[in-house]
């Protein structure tokens, strides 16, 4: 039986303890609380305040759980309690030899500065140690977009105030215990004033994520430029960039792999969802080596050599198949999903276009070894990254089918709706028929993923503009059917309504979305009978200003 805790987006009281244990390599012993989560103890604060627990443990084995006044820190050469000190060096590339290396660029400006902290004098008090945030981050979101280090390996390396803070403000989104508002109105300009490193890639990257799903778009779509613009400055990139910069860590160099490949998914997705407008990391040579599999990154084993995109596309045609992790096919679905953006501004050629892609998306799923088309493991769990490439892989099909079906003259298509956003309407290749077909399949797949009994709370927050794309397709099949909706779209709509609801705990953009849904799933029950209309006279028909959906307000 599933804890009542968990499938209510709680984090059940034993998180922390469970990780503490893990971490120290202890023996794990707790009572399970019948109550519900709510952050830590008056003793545990007490106890975490005395002398013998502000002790920094040793970073390879663990971490203090120590509180840290963030208008203290030192600004000179002193340490914070628990952490290596971060000292701000940014790996170039050396450019004008034919075989590049790296060399580190010390910083010419002042030590960083520390993070001002979000809590008030007055709020620091009440809130206490916030370091149980941490393991919440890890708990419900890591998984999901996981190019930070391991936890028990976190603080390994040089590890700054600033991304903690980060993963702080995302941790809270996910428990009752505290508000992600104590982190937010300092957060964001506190990562942006740091000096370019690694890791502030990371912060803002994450940050864009967040924000994204907190309904506040276009500071999401500044603070990704803002990651883009130092990648592809360093030379994040480049073949050699990751091997030289870890310094022969073999955890360090899958980070800084998977640090650039998250990049080029998030900025894929962004600019499909139209808060970005040029794709920038597809425009760059696919060069860097592609990330190892799940369990070995996270279990801190050395990678077996990471393989290229060029080795990943030639699989198909290669004698002997060889295994590729779940991130590989992830990053061919954002690839997919590109192609079928850039398609929409072509002027010539887009139909053969068009085709080439279909059967690029088709091929995607034939080419899936077993171990990577069945989503669920034997434990109950399922895999991640593996979800997010199918929910990548149908989305793109709905781009690409969707704005050459016969759906179009639904009333649900002129409805604004946030994340569903999917450009001009475009010449089919096939049928009008068949578009639509296949736009309806691509839902109905989606529909199938909300429909796996899991903690929807710990899936990409991006699910939810997936699920949006699905609504609306469904809706509109429904509508052009005088607003018959037969009992199989219905349940599907009320399960993705659903699932809206239970997101909505967590991500403010899925509350929005709700609402709009609901309002257009009214409409189209309301519809009635109406004379058909030829697809040749849509044009005719729609007002091409009104026609597709668009963003709502950021």
């Amino acid at each position: 039986m599933a804890d009542p805790q968990i499938s209510s987006g709680k984090p059940p009281r034993s998180i922390t303890t469970r990780f503490r244990c893990a971490l120290t390599g202890s023996e794990c012993n707790y009572t399970k609380s019948r109550r519900g989560y709510k952050g830590p103890s008056k003793k545990r604060r007490a106890d975490e305040e005395s002398p013998e627990h502000q002790l920094p443990m040793d970073p390879f084995v663990g971490r203090a759980d120590v509180s840290v006044d963030w208008n203290h820190l030192p600004t000179g050469g002193g340490g914070i309690p628990g952490y290596h000190q971060y000292t701000p060096t940014m790996p170039l590339l050396s450019s004008g030899s034919a075989s590049p290396g790296l060399h580190e660029f010390p910083m010419t400006t002042p030590q960083m500065r520390p993070m001002p902290g979000p809590l008030t004098p007055d709020s620091a008090s009440s809130v206490g140690s916030d370091g149980y945030l941490l393991d919440i981050y890890y708990t419900y979101f890591h998984a999901a977009h996981p190019i930070l280090p391991p936890l028990r390996f976190l603080y390994r390396s040089n590890f700054p105030p600033f991304l903690e803070q980060v993963m702080k403000f995302i941790g809270a989104h996910f428990t009752p215990a505290t508000s992600s508002e104590i982190y937010r109105p300092m957060v964001v300009a506190a990562v942006q004033e740091q000096v370019p490193s690694i890791e502030k890639i990371q912060a803002l990257l994450l940050l864009a994520i967040v924000l994204h799903s907190r309904n506040e778009r276009m500071e999401a779509g500044q603070c990704l430029a803002s990651a883009v613009d130092i990648a592809l400055d360093i030379g994040l990139n480049q073949a050699s960039y990751a091997e030289v910069a870890s310094n022969g860590d073999p955890i360090r160099a899958e980070c800084l792999r998977r640090t650039w490949w998250e990049l080029f998914v998030i900025e894929g997705m962004l600019t499909a969802l139209g808060v970005q407008s040029v794709y920038r990391t597809n425009l760059v040579l696919p060069e860097v080596p592609l990330p190892c599999e799940e369990r070995i990154y996270q279990d801190g084993l050395t990678p077996p050599p990471a393989p290229t995109i060029a080795q990943f596309d030639e699989r198909v045609f290669a004698d002997e198949e060889r295994d590729f992790s779940s991130y590989s096919y992830r990053i061919e679905a954002v690839r997919i999903l590109g192609r079928v953006v850039a398609t929409q501004a072509m002027t010539e050629g887009q139909q053969d276009n068009v085709e080439a892609i279909d059967a690029r998306i088709a091929s995607w799923f034939h080419h899936l070894p077993e171990s990577k088309a069945e989503l669920m493991r034997p434990d109950g769990s399922v895999d991640e990254i593996m979800f997010q490439a199918t929910m990548l892989v149908n989305g793109a099909s709905i781009y690409l089918n969707f704005p050459r079906s016969d759906l179009l003259s639904s009333p649900a298509v002129a409805s604004e709706v946030i994340c569903g956003h999917h450009g001009p309407i475009s010449v089919p290749a096939f049928s009008h028929h068949a578009h639509a077909m296949k736009a309806v399949k691509a839902a109905s797949e989606l529909s199938t993923l909300a429909a796996m009994r899991l903690p929807v709370e710990r899936h990409t927050p991006f699910f939810i503009c997936a699920l949006t794309l699905s609504s609306i397709v469904q809706l509109a099949a429904c509508s052009v059917k005088a607003g018959q909706m037969p009992d199989p779209s219905r349940d599907r709509i009320g399960l993705t309504i659903g699932v809206f609801r239970s997101l909505a705990r967590t991500w403010a953009i899925s509350q929005s979305i709700m609402r709009q849904i609901k309002a257009v799933a009214r409409d189209v029950l309301e519809l009635g009978v109406r004379p058909s209309i030829d697809p040749l006279d849509l044009t005719s028909y729609l007002d091409a200003g009104r026609f597709w959906v668009q963003d709502g307000p950021s």
